[in-house]
């Protein structure tokens, strides 16, 4: 699959900076989230063919 950054609401950065310093407190390390959007590999593919990967 390919990936591209996520379109991310001013709402959805705030949950995910939140989250993201949770993880870091329980953690005891600094973690970074990073948000993508799945994308297909070959647009042109029929869709019966994409689940059979």
């Amino acid at each position: 699959m390919k990936y591209t950054p996520a379109l991310l609401t001013d709402e959805h950065i705030h949950q995910l900076k939140e989250i993201e310093q949770h993880l870091s407190v329980t953690a005891g390390k600094e973690l970074i989230l990073v948000a993508y959007a799945e994308q297909p590999d070959d647009p042109e593919q029929p869709e019966h063919q994409k689940n059979h990967r």
